[in-house]
């Protein structure tokens, strides 16, 4: 069962790391040639957060940079296609990269944050079979070829648009997950999960960018909860209007996230320090529209919205 990866970042270097470990052939499509260069020479070093590491060598894997080169092997498609680039680097390019290289066999599983990836994708890919991936998995990449396994968290897995047919082969995939070191599952309700994940997305990494605070910080003092909790709010009144289901205690549920993940820096905030571009058009910028298009005021999303974008 071949795998290819699309992104070597944290996530891909943590997933692709742990199924070449375990014997799974592992092809790695990197944004630059230096890190396809560094990946194969070196192989992928992968410490868990119990002290422990494992060492991948670099002859039991592949690595290619996405486009100059990468025509000739298009036919050598695999059996599952992980993409773990950010959704901001999904653009026409890609795109037209992914269509070539989805054989009448690929399946594409999608481990982006927020939502309108799946729409995007699948509109360019039609009929391909396409997943879902909701992760809870902490990784921190040190350099193109090492990462750190922050903690274990549960990889969910499921079809989009909730196909039964796409179930079976899910659950192969799953399996796999589990031999390979992680905690895995399919869900068939892949759609609540990802409106679950967006909301706390929505309302724990605005702030901690805007802040520069771990996680945990958030509930520090007063007014951090009750932005938080504004956050939350605003979000479930558009749940409502459009009648997407959430749990009772989704407050609950995002202070929960804040504690168990308490020294963990978000992906926003990364982006931040590092004067990249950030995800928060996918995340609170959705619900905005969202809001817009009902009529319903959600002035704390709107403000860190612009605040986050203004960085």
């Amino acid at each position: 069962m071949k795998v290819d990866i699309i992104g070597a970042g944290a996530l891909g270097l943590l997933f692709g790391g742990k199924l070449a470990a375990f014997g799974v052939p592992v092809r790695f499509w990197t944004r630059t040639p230096e890190q396809a260069a560094k990946l194969k020479k070196e192989g992928i070093r992968l410490a868990e957060a119990d002290g422990t590491a494992t060492v991948v060598d670099g002859q039991r894997l592949e690595a290619y940079p996405v486009g100059e080169g990468s025509r000739d092997r298009a036919s050598d498609t695999a059996e599952w296609l992980l993409l773990t680039t950010k959704q901001r680097h999904i653009d026409a390019n890609l795109l037209t990269f992914l269509s070539r290289f989805v054989g009448p066999k690929t399946k594409v599983v999608c481990f982006q944050n927020g939502i309108g990836h799946l729409e995007l994708i699948g509109n360019a890919l039609p009929g391909v079979p396409l997943y879902a991936a909701i992760t809870t998995e902490g990784a921190k990449r040190l350099n193109e070829s090492s990462v750190n396994r922050a903690g274990q968290g549960i990889t969910q897995i499921g079809a989009n648009g909730g196909m039964a047919d796409l179930e079976s082969p899910a659950e192969s995939f799953v399996k796999m997950l589990e031999k390979a070191g992680f905690t895995a599952l399919l869900s068939k309700d892949i759609g609540r999960e990802i409106y679950r994940k967006l909301l706390i997305n929505a309302a724990i990494n605005p702030l901690t960018a805007l802040w520069r605070l771990n996680n945990g910080q958030l509930l520090e003092n007063d007014e951090r909860i009750r932005l938080l909790r504004q956050l939350c709010d605003e979000g479930l009144r558009v749940y409502e209007a459009y009648g997407i289901p959430y749990n009772a205690d989704m407050f609950d549920q995002i202070a929960a996230v804040c504690r168990s993940t308490s020294t963990n820096i978000s992906s926003m905030l990364k982006d931040v320090q590092q004067g990249m571009p950030t995800e928060i058009d996918h995340i609170n910028g959705k619900l905005v529209e969202m809001a817009r298009s009902k009529g319903i005021a959600v002035p704390g999303h709107e403000m860190v919205w612009r605040l986050v974008r203004a960085l």
